[in-house]
């Protein structure tokens, strides 16, 4: 290779080279790879939700709902390929290795040149802080990293109004959890005197009626399930999740817990929103306190894996408040 073409033409970065990019991905699955094994190293299974009962169907709900992974992890262990194990191991790995990809594709508009490539990996930084520092509610759930994955991709793809591939992936999204619909939310900040309402109002109802479906159909085939589809009260209680979240909230303890999310940065993004200088990232920042509010009412604030789709929302506005001389 000639020293010109190794450092392009004037004012170019220069290109990463194949040989570059396979040592990149190796680097990233070992990164992947090495995450999934700590994770089911460290954390539990939730006994009303074990990773058998939810291919067996009998979880309770609504976690029975969320049925990507164990379907397709039980379909590669009835292969007798596998154990089932491995292959809720597998469906993690390829989660978190897509979870890679699709945060570089979302951030390939701030940096270039070897920047651009590097920084993807900063999301391993914050993927411990969600799913293996908390030691609280070390809950193995195995549609979590999938959950942030798809919530990543189409938060891209939606960034460049890419309706052909948006829709299928906020339907498989949907399949693995139903938070997939908080990407209506981001599309109404961030369209908001962009798109015509017309247009902006036909694909928040597109989404409305694929998010309603599918829980609808999850709902018919696991009816008999036990437990509720919505949990406003702690199992077999008549405690309410936003009162158990409200006094945690004014723990020491338990407040600097919640603190922790996304390794702390939320907090640089609420001491410095003015200075994000990107209309996207600032605008789809303002899904957090509807999203916070959901937390409260239907889950433990405390389990901090349950904020995992706000991670590329949280993670986008630290990158584009960045001074652009660092990307």
């Amino acid at each position: 290779m000639t020293r010109g073409k190794r450092q392009g033409h004037a004012g170019t970065p220069p290109s990463i080279g194949a040989a570059a990019q396979i040592g990149l991905f190796a680097v990233a699955a070992a990164m992947a790879w090495y995450f999934v094994f700590l994770r089911y190293q460290l954390n539990t299974e939730f006994p009303l939700a074990t990773l058998t009962a939810l291919v067996d169907g009998t979880a309770y709900k609504p976690f029975q709902f969320r049925m990507l992974g164990p379907w397709l992890a039980g379909g590669l262990a009835s292969t007798g390929a596998t154990s089932l194990l491995t292959a809720y191991k597998l469906f993690d790995f390829a989660a978190v290795l897509g979870l890679f990809y699709a945060f570089r594709y979302l951030v390939s508009d701030y940096a270039t040149g070897l920047a651009r490539e590097l920084l993807p990996f900063t999301i391993f930084y914050v993927l411990p802080w969600n799913y293996l520092l908390p030691r609280d509610l070390p809950l193995l759930l195995p549609y979590d990293l999938a959950a942030v994955a798809f919530f990543t991709l189409g938060l891209a793809l939606l960034k460049r109004h890419n309706w052909l591939w948006f829709y299928p992936i906020f339907l498989i999204g949907c399949l693995n959890r139903e938070t997939m619909i908080f990407l209506a939310i981001v599309l109404v900040a961030a369209g908001y005197k962009r798109l015509p309402n017309g247009t902006l109002g036909m694909h928040v109802a597109i989404m409305a009626v694929i998010w309603l479906v599918v829980k609808f159909v999850m709902g018919s085939i696991y009816a008999a399930n036990p437990g509720k589809a919505l949990e406003l009260y702690h199992v077999n209680s008549n405690v309410l999740h936003l009162t158990s979240n409200v006094e945690r909230l004014i723990t020491p303890r338990q407040l600097f817990l919640v603190l922790s999310n996304f390794g702390f940065l939320w907090l640089l993004i609420a001491f410095r929103f003015r200075k994000i200088d990107d209309r996207f990232a600032r605008r789809a920042l303002w899904v957090i306190p509807p999203f916070v509010l959901m937390i409260l009412v239907v889950g433990n604030i405390n389990e901090i894996r349950v904020f995992g789709e706000l991670i590329p929302i949280v993670m986008l506005g630290a990158i584009a408040m960045l001074p652009k001389t660092f990307r």
